[in-house]
């Protein structure tokens, strides 16, 4: 709105001012309609799946029926399944590239883009995948017509602000060419959706539902500031929790998917955890501030730049780290090979590593995960120690926790199977050694475990 309007808008009588602002931010959304929904398209997709039956006695062809009286082996019957599924996405330049989520073309055997023109007039094209990218989530698909597209633009999505207008269109439940307004409700770091990691998300009470998936979430200007993707709903309908991957998020992958490549994610090599106070008093911390690092992939970036389990970042190249989320996505956004400076604290003292970002390998190796501890038989007392609702018992991998009392202080800190290593930095190896560990603790104050849970190296922190 300009500096006249609102001069006018103050001059007029409050109901008619109200009225005012109202009809010109009413106008603002159809302008921005009308311009942006002959970018964005409907997917819709055919998966196929074979598979194999084998003919029974009763059921086969006649042939087959025969065949088998006969001692000959019967034929298997290949079946095709065909399922169908509908998403979202946009057009983002004249050469007719879509971009949509990955989950919307995965696996897809035939895909079909709609358009929409400014009178209405629907038209269906066929589209090809130009690359995909599993960890992000997103696609590039390719219009199969040789002509120009209207296309939408790319928004920096660094500068979007909370409490801004949020438009949002797309194909929910079918629906092609729906539009929604809301607000951006929050920007998130990361985030684990139905068990997948994202980073750099908006957060939007647009509504968004199924089949929205792939389509762009708008400012008032009808850039796109994020691809919608995924909502958070007990019923599966729009909750007014949405979210959206950031636009900045896919300009950096742009590069790679339309090479036909994933774009290479970069990668520390670490497993860490919040830091709490009694984390902060255990490793000496000045403040809460960072992560503690709880194991180092071998022969990863970390390990290489010497760093060390029990180690605390605080910094990443310059700036202040304020959770493992954090780090993670930060990291990610660091191109492989980039030499960056690590900030971190190792027994109190402030230090600067040095580290070269690796490239996040597709599957990761365990980080420095002993093989879990093998059982053996306790039946002896002397072989158990009980405390606060504990017991522990000697294993040939170490310390175990045989179990804990629903009413332990420890209960819920502590679970079956875990190998305790270490009790407030004293190593543990004996029975004896966890005896005079925990005698020395106090929960009332606080007290750190340092344990191995199905192979992962861990940190707990319990206070009564």
């Amino acid at each position: 709105m300009n500096a006249a309007l609102l001069m006018f808008s103050l001059a007029l009588p409050a109901s008619a001012a109200q009225g005012s602002v109202a009809r010109t931010l009413q106008d603002e959304f159809a302008a921005l309609a009308k311009s942006a929904k002959p970018a964005v398209v409907n997917i819709s997709t055919v998966r196929e799946e074979q598979y194999l039956v084998q003919p029974n006695y009763y059921f086969g062809a006649p042939d087959d029926l025969f065949g088998q009286f006969y001692g000959q082996p019967t034929r298997p019957k290949v079946y095709t399944h065909r399922t169908g599924g509908v998403g979202s996405g946009f057009l983002f330049d004249p050469s007719g590239h879509v971009i949509t989520n990955d989950h919307v073309v995965r696996d897809a055997t035939e895909i079909k883009v709609t358009l929409t023109s400014p009178e209405g007039k629907e038209e269906s094209l066929p589209g090809t995948v130009v690359g995909r990218d599993p960890n992000l989530d997103l696609a590039v698909v390719q219009v199969q017509a040789k002509r120009r597209f209207p296309f939408l633009r790319l928004a920096d999505s660094d500068k979007v602000r909370v409490g801004e207008w949020a438009v949002a269109i797309g194909s929910p439940f079918s629906l092609e060419q729906t539009l929604t307004v809301g607000v951006v409700s929050a920007v998130r770091q990361s985030l684990s959706i139905e068990g997948r990691p994202y980073r750099n998300l908006i957060q939007t009470d647009a509504a968004i539902n199924q089949g929205n998936s792939g389509g762009p979430l708008l400012n008032l200007d009808g850039e796109v500031i994020g691809v919608n993707t995924a909502i958070f709903s007990p019923s599966g309908a729009s909750a007014g929790i949405g979210f959206a991957i950031a636009s900045n998020e896919i300009k950096l992958a742009l590069e790679y998917l339309l090479a036909g490549r994933q774009s290479p994610l970069g990668w520390l090599g670490v497993e860490a955890a919040p830091v709490d106070d009694l984390i902060m008093r255990r490793f000496n911390l000045p403040s809460a501030d960072g992560v503690i690092v709880s194991a180092v992939m071998p022969g990863g970036p970390a390990q290489e730049a010497g760093l060390r389990r029990g180690d605390a970042i605080v910094a990443l190249d310059g700036k202040p780290v304020q959770s493992p989320q954090d780090l993670v996505a930060r990291i990610t956004r660091i191109r492989p090979g980039t030499q960056v400076p690590l900030g971190i604290v190792r027994k109190g003292a402030a230090q600067t590593l040095s580290v070269r970002i690796g490239k996040r390998p597709d599957s990761q190796e365990p980080a420095q995960r002993p093989a879990p501890p093998e059982e053996e038989e306790t039946n002896s007392a002397a072989a158990l120690l009980t405390w606060e609702g504990a017991v522990f018992e000697r294993s040939k991998g170490g310390i175990r926790v045989s179990s804990v009392e629903p009413s332990s202080p420890l209960f819920g800190t502590l679970k079956k199977g875990d190998l305790v290593r270490g009790v407030d930095g004293h190593e543990v190896a004996s029975l004896e050694d966890i005896q005079s560990a925990v005698a020395a603790a106090d929960l009332r104050r606080g007290m750190v475990f340092d344990v191995v849970r199905r192979g992962k190296a861990l940190y707990l922190s319990v206070k009564l």
